[in-house]
């Protein structure tokens, strides 16, 4: 993987050597012009009948791209956690925080068009990015299983005909240094390609008290990564195959995970008298180790046939990851928690699509399979009246934790989707699909007895799909609405020797509008979903297991919109009202003493009631042809819960933050220089909230979103 980012970095290398004049630079387009692919086909945002968001990949790059976090800024509804460093999405409070093999995401993540099973591989995804589009709610027939809140289609740029490229450099505080370098552009022989190089480094913003003892690491979050990718067109006749090679590697001391303060003693406590750190932004840590490295090969065929065209898209990927930490947080060494992980896809699916008079329809299949294995090892001490009474709790016994797997998924699929126009302002929309997934594991336990071992064997099939109709009575006015029912595989609970857990299935009515004129847009959406053996984390004797919570519904309201109230000064406001509660669901709390509780009623772990982000950009002139940009973002989010119990202990607060920054673009567009600064109020925010097992004490393990923090780029374009 290694040998495949300094073949891209030195092809790159070449072409910036043969490369001539400066090219000019595109223009910001339009909101009203942007051109989306959310429905497998090309078409105007403005036109599209969906709960559809997108961000532009260049205005991400400029203000100090967070990731996937981004999103949660600025999408209505859309929330974003991070456990262990797995990216965890949620839409419409449905998502998934069970990081173990054997589950899978209730938002579906895309890279141009391949389905990415592994929650651990999506950072490289994110390299040279055109735009990003969300779609909410569930999307059955194009988008199919474990689609049921909704899906995330992450889109690169592509390989350009003319010369195109560029060269940036960000610094910042906490040791930021980003550089990204990308060139694309014609090879002869009407082919082209684009290569796409970032090493990002960050030496963390969370204290490490132990700085300084052997093995410990100074800061936590800290990054240390380099990516590439490499595209090749090649064209065949009237059609096209591209050829995507990509790679990740990291190496750094991971997430700070925090072990939060409690009344009852955690162990270490009961062993040593320590506790672990009540400080707001730093943390105590023996050691901490976060090595991933990513790979794929991607070839995409799009290829006419007659008045058709059929897209052929074969993707192999894999990933590595060993993750280390020190999982009491104390100054004691009581508990280390290793998680080994290793990931490989491979997938090939095809699609044809076409016009039929006032038919416009497309049909297609796919093939998945997904091998994952993960061993969690844990190594420390216990209070010895843990385990026998007639011990003191200062009485340390040590003991060596084992549990995990390897599940291997095969997932099949058909589907067909279809727009027919009733007339010159109504349309139909009908699409389905059938899906089929069997799950093979393999799991094995050890703790304080002989090795465990078992097999887990099951499969699942299911319809979903979509219908709607589409009313445009007059140009800028778009109003929808559809009826929709999305499918989510069943899980094993590999390594915690529990029954295989059902299907998620979620029923969603929405209705929204879309409207704009010549400086302002509103996209409305209203819907309300009704969810059976909605899937939810537990936490196990010793580990997290996945349950079904008996039912759910969810109703809410979304909103975006845009406007220019000067020609040079661009409003933006986006939000939600989400009322999303659980039917009956009797689970127990550990941390209440192993108490049954009736959970009807509590809301969704990670769901706000409300949330919203208002926007504004003023682009002024300067003398000469340059130009300056100033834009502020403030978000906001009412009080959201980490589990279904909804107490005091696992909440976030709701909380305000402020994004500042500005931008100087040169006369001929080919230089720019961008300052941000993001979190200006330096709100300490849970990102993440997990409970542990009994074994280490049921401790609470925290992640923190970043503190207050700056930065400054120069871009060079060409």
């Amino acid at each position: 993987m290694r040998e495949l980012l300094k073949a891209g970095t030195a092809l790159m290398l070449v072409m910036i050597a043969g490369a001539g004049n400066a090219a000019e630079v595109a223009t910001d387009t339009d909101a009203e012009e942007i051109i989306v692919t959310a429905e497998r086909r090309s078409s105007r945002l403005a036109e599209t009948p969906l709960a559809l968001s997108v961000l532009q990949g260049d205005a991400l790059r400029r203000g100090g791209n967070q990731g996937l976090a981004e999103l949660a800024q600025q999408v209505p509804s859309l929330n974003f956690a991070q456990s262990f460093g797995i990216a965890q999405i949620f839409i419409r409070g449905v998502g998934n925080n069970f990081f173990s093999p054997g589950g899978d995401p209730g938002v579906a993540t895309y890279a141009d068009g391949v389905y990415l099973s592994d929650q651990e591989a999506t950072a490289v995804a994110f390299l040279d990015l055109a735009r990003i589009e969300v779609l909410r709610g569930p999307q059955g027939a194009l988008y199919g299983r474990n689609a049921t809140g909704g899906a995330v289609n992450l889109v690169a740029n592509a390989p350009t005909e003319t010369l195109d490229g560029r060269i940036g450099l960000q610094l910042g505080d906490y040791g930021r240094v980003q550089g990204d370098a990308v060139l694309s552009g014609p090879l002869g022989g009407g082919i082209t390609a684009r290569a796409s190089v970032q090493y990002r480094r960050l030496n963390g913003f969370t204290r490490n008290e132990l700085a300084g003892t052997p093995g410990a690491r100074n800061r936590g979050d800290a990054e240390n990564s380099l990516a590439g990718r490499l595209q090749v067109a090649v064209p065949l006749g009237a059609g096209r195959l591209l050829l995507t090679a990509s790679g990740y590697t990291q190496d750094d001391a991971g997430p700070a995970l925090k072990i939060l303060a409690d009344p009852f003693p955690h162990p270490a406590e009961f062993l040593f008298g320590v506790k672990p750190s009540a400080a707001s932004r730093s943390f105590q840590s023996q050691g901490a180790v976060n090595r991933r490295d990513v790979w794929s090969v991607t070839g995409r065929l799009e290829q006419p046939l007659g008045a058709a065209e059929l897209v052929v898209i074969a993707d192999t990927r894999g990933s590595s990851r060993v993750i280390t930490f020190d999982q009491d947080g104390t100054a004691r060494s009581v508990a280390t928690t290793t998680l080994d992980t290793d990931s490989r896809q491979t997938s090939l699916e095809a699609y044809l699509k076409g016009e039929a008079g006032k038919l416009d329809w497309l049909a297609g299949a796919t093939w998945l399979r997904f091998r994952q294995s993960r061993t969690t090892f844990v190594d420390g001490l216990l209070p010895g009246a843990f385990l026998d009474p007639e011990l003191p709790l200062d009485f340390p016994i040590p003991y060596a934790f084992a549990g995990g797997g390897t599940v291997t998924t095969e997932a099949l699929a058909g589907y067909a989707d279809g727009k027919l126009a009733l007339s010159d302002s109504v349309a139909l929309r009908v699409g389905g699909r059938y899906s089929h997934d069997l799950k093979r594991a393999s799991e094995f336990l050890t703790f304080l007895a002989p090795t465990i071992n078992g097999q887990q064997r099951r499969g699942w099939g299911e319809w979903s799909g979509k219908a709607g109709i589409d009313f445009t009575p007059a140009k800028g006015t778009l109003l929808y609405a559809s009826v929709a029912r999305g499918f989510k595989s069943g899980a094993l609970n590999v390594g915690a020797f529990t029954p295989p857990v059902n299907p998620e299935i979620n029923v969603t009515i929405e209705a929204g509008a879309r409207l704009s004129g010549r400086d302002w847009s509103i996209n409305l959406t209203g819907y309300t979903s009704d969810y059976s053996d909605l899937q939810i984390v537990q936490v196990g004797p010793l580990s997290q297991i996945l349950a079904n919570a008996a039912s759910s519904r969810i109703n809410g309201v979304e909103l975006e919109a845009s406007a220019k109230p000067l020609p040079r000064l661009t409003l933006t406001l986006s939000g939600s009202w989400m009322d999303a509660g659980f039917g009956s669901f009797v689970s127990t709390d550990q941390r209440r003493g192993f108490q049954a509780f009736n959970n009807a009623g509590n809301r969704l772990p990670l769901t706000s009631r409300w949330q919203g982000m208002l926007a504004a950009d003023y682009r002024a002139p300067l003398a000469g042809g340059s130009s300056l940009a100033f834009n502020g973002r403030v978000q906001w989010r009412s009080e959201y819960y980490f589990t279904e119990f909804n107490t005091p202990d696992a909440r976030q607060p709701g909380f305000a933050r402020l994004d500042l920054g500005t931008a100087w673009t040169s006369a001929d567009g080919n230089w720019q220089v961008n300052i941000f600064a993001r979190n200006l109020t330096d709100r300490r925010v849970l990102s993440s909230l997990a409970v542990v097992s009994p074994l280490l004490g049921s401790v609470r393990v925290a992640s923190l979103e970043p503190p207050r923090h700056f930065g400054i780029g120069i871009e060079r374009r060409f």
